[in-house]
């Protein structure tokens, strides 16, 4: 009798076990982790003005794209560092206004998790303006280019809670915030600093 009540009480414990994962959706078998990216916030409004020469300026908005390539990983107590780009960066082209959805960059199976921090390291950034952008050290227009030290990359970190659940799709958002970035750039000789970069992207979950 006492063998029988044993063995029951452990199959309980196996049972609330399986529950308990099963009811998180982070315990066991993988996940698909979805980044996507978006050049900014849209804005509200914004003005263009035309130019003596011909061309437009923009006021306070950026007007054009922005290209980029980045690997992308994510971080959990238990596995530490993962990558979602699959050992390889990934490029994308986004609106430099933020207008529109943001758009697919990467996707890749994960183990069910709690993943706690975002790291993005970016390995090449352009922003490609079609109108002059107006900014406190003159007008900025045609390729802006964020401009990477020595080790070729800007790594960008943030403290983000994803919950990555078995069978179920979760979504980090990469958010360039250009407007940050641009309106710190240097209009003479087109580049933006890795720090001023580094500090105005901003990353969310979904």
């Amino acid at each position: 009798m006492k063998k029988l009540t044993r063995t029951l009480w452990a199959g309980l414990v196996l049972s609330m076990a399986a529950c308990d994962g099963d009811a998180t959706g982070t315990a066991g078998g993988d996940a698909q982790m979805q980044v996507a990216a978006r050049g900014d916030d849209a804005p509200a409004a914004q003005s263009v003005s035309p130019a003596r020469d011909g061309g437009s300026y923009s006021h306070g908005t950026a007007q054009g794209t922005i290209d980029f390539r980045a690997r992308v990983y994510v971080h959990s107590s238990t596995r530490g560092w993962v990558e979602v780009t699959n050992a390889a960066a990934s490029t994308a082209r986004v609106a430099a206004s933020g207008h529109g959805e943001a758009v697919a960059f990467a996707s890749g199976r994960v183990n069910a998790d709690s993943y706690n921090r975002v790291r993005v390291v970016f390995e090449h950034v352009d922003a490609n303006l079609s109108a002059g952008l107006q900014i406190s050290s003159g007008v900025l227009i045609g390729t802006v280019s964020v401009n990477l030290e020595s080790d070729q990359q800007v790594v960008v970190e943030r403290e983000v809670n994803v919950s990555a659940r078995s069978g179920a799709a979760s979504r980090i958002v990469i958010n360039l915030n250009a407007d940050a970035w641009l309106n710190s750039a240097n209009a003479e000789t087109r580049t933006v600093s890795e720090t001023e970069f580094r500090n105005a992207v901003r990353i969310t979950a979904q």
